[in-house]
């Protein structure tokens, strides 16, 4: 596997650094799509796919190990795991895990917007970390996520508009 997404990154250095990151973060995302997955086959197979993805857009990844890294992997890899999930018909509920956390200096705006976050679902979560906190472009998200671009606009865009219902809700008198 490690072969195959080295064989798709064409700078020497890249390639050195792809390894380095693939072996921080393989544990952390084989425990990610495990969790949604319930089967250690269908995890290594999502770890698999995010790999690949993240070799094919790995010039426009972070190239450091930090949690910044750890969380935009897990994303993907969350996002595959779901997929494959669906595609097996399972009928549980997916468990999921807070795993990312925002870190802001303003403790009280921190506060009213972590909790205004914390009621939102993974998905919406996750598009907006992609988008806000992580800079990435509707292209890029549209590639890691495999949706096209006017799926990750609309999803960007219901997201806002449900956050700011929350926070509306706070701050009209906490109903």
């Amino acid at each position: 596997m490690l072969m195959v997404c080295m064989a798709m990154i064409d700078n020497s250095e890249d390639k050195t650094i792809f390894k380095k990151l693939y072996d921080e973060y393989l544990n952390l995302m084989l425990y990610t799509a495990y969790n949604i997955l319930g089967n250690q086959q269908d995890a290594e197979d999502a770890v698999s796919e995010a790999f690949l993805r993240i070799a094919k857009n790995f010039s426009k990844l972070e190239k450091t190990i930090c949690p910044k890294t750890a969380n935009q992997f897990v994303i993907i890899v969350r996002n595959i795991s779901i997929d494959i999930y669906r595609k097996n018909k399972r009928k549980k509920e997916i468990p999921f895990q807070e795993d990312m956390n925002l870190k802001y200096d303003d403790k009280s705006e921190s506060s009213d917007l972590e909790s205004a976050l914390s009621n939102l679902n993974q998905s919406e979560k996750d598009i907006l970390y992609m988008y806000y906190i992580y800079g990435r472009t509707i292209k890029d998200i549209s590639k890691l996520f495999d949706i096209s671009e006017a799926a990750v606009y609309k999803r960007i865009q219901r997201a806002k508009s449900h956050l700011k219902e929350i926070l509306e809700v706070d701050y009209s008198g906490q109903v």
